[in-house]
């Protein structure tokens, strides 16, 4: 999991309607006109999402299927959580089936179609590498005759499965079996839209995830077990904190276990000292392990971890969105 700290910038972005950061359209190939996506939900409601395409088939070419790749978060469970169907003059109406690793795309190089999509597109503007591509295939082909049509991609997702509260930004894209994410002198076969603007989630009881504003701390993995070694980051650019000019930089923090304890490493020494990634970068890093950290029994499991940055004296420090409330980073895994 993520710590819940939230830092916004100056300004939150919140009309959600026709979400577009850019759009790659093709003289030849399947386009997106638009994205209508809310603004927010709940965790655990289903959100509708309409994704408008047009699809030029020039040429003598097909069967293709069309091709649907969404951009998330790994932790709402997409896979299990979705229902995409699609309509269009063409194709009529149908059921955008997921696909699994078995059918691989014929220009992705031996990849998965989500990892073909990863490769190509990443995770947009996100800040966090927790999302993944999930990627879906209509149920009835259709031939390149020189015709031209439209349609949408109908969406509908609930949201939260990790019941945490999300700050994210959604991705999607298209493009047919026969070409995949190429290009040539006749144009691009294939279109990719990023939201610009945050969706949120809200209503959960577990950590703020948010995948869109710069962080004072990152701990990464996002998601572990008290077994894994982490890697917890303090970022002195994103804003002026007590902790400012300081070049000594230390980890205080609290281990909360399944059988009730309470353990605290609190000192500033070598095993809790941030190591700052270069002279001049502000941004100070310290890698460990939980459990040798915080020295629980093999009996005992690490739940959450609350946790301040401090100086060498131990007398100033900074906690969640620049306060003396604590950062907390929840264990658990997926």
């Amino acid at each position: 999991m993520r710590s819940n700290l939230h830092i916004k910038g100056k300004k939150l972005w919140r009309a959600c309607t026709c979400l577009i950061l850019g759009i790659m359209l093709a003289c030849c190939g399947e386009e997106i006109t638009g994205v209508d996506q809310p603004a927010a939900a709940t965790v655990g409601s289903t959100v509708p999402i309409t994704v408008h395409i047009n699809i030029p088939t020039a040429g003598n070419g097909g069967p293709d299927y069309l091709i649907f790749g969404f951009l998330v978060p790994k932790g709402w469970k997409t896979a299990q959580n979705a229902k995409i169907t699609y309509n269009s003059e063409a194709l009529g109406g149908g059921v955008m089936t997921l696909l699994t690793d078995a059918t691989l795309p014929k220009n992705g190089g031996g990849l998965t179609w989500p990892a073909y999509m990863k490769k190509t597109f990443g995770i947009g503007a996100n800040l966090i590498d927790d999302m993944e591509w999930v990627a879906y295939q209509s149920e009835k082909s259709y031939t390149h005759n020189g015709n031209t049509f439209t349609g949408d991609i109908l969406i509908n997702l609930k949201v939260g499965a990790d019941n945490n509260n999300t700050l994210v930004k959604l991705g999607y894209v298209i493009t047919d079996s026969g070409n995949g994410f190429t290009s040539d002198s006749n144009g691009t076969y294939y279109s990719v839209v990023m939201s610009k603007t945050c969706f949120e989630v809200t209503g959960g009881s577990g950590d703020l995830v948010d995948f869109c504003n710069p962080q004072l701390t990152i701990v990464d993995p996002p998601k572990s077990l008290d077994n894994d070694f982490v890697t917890l980051t303090f970022d002195g650019n994103v804003a002026d904190t007590p902790l400012s000019g300081k070049n000594e930089l230390y980890l205080c923090a609290t281990a909360y276990t399944s059988d009730g304890k309470t353990i605290a490493v609190c000192e500033q020494t070598d095993k809790t000292k941030l190591v700052q990634t270069s002279p001049t970068s502000k941004r100070y890093r310290l890698t460990f392990w939980p459990k040798a950290f915080f020295n629980t029994t093999d009996a005992q499991t690490i739940t959450k971890m609350e946790y301040f940055v401090t100086d060498k004296a131990g007398t100033t420090k900074v906690g969640y969105g620049n306060t003396l409330e604590p950062f907390v980073y929840t264990f658990k895994c997926g």
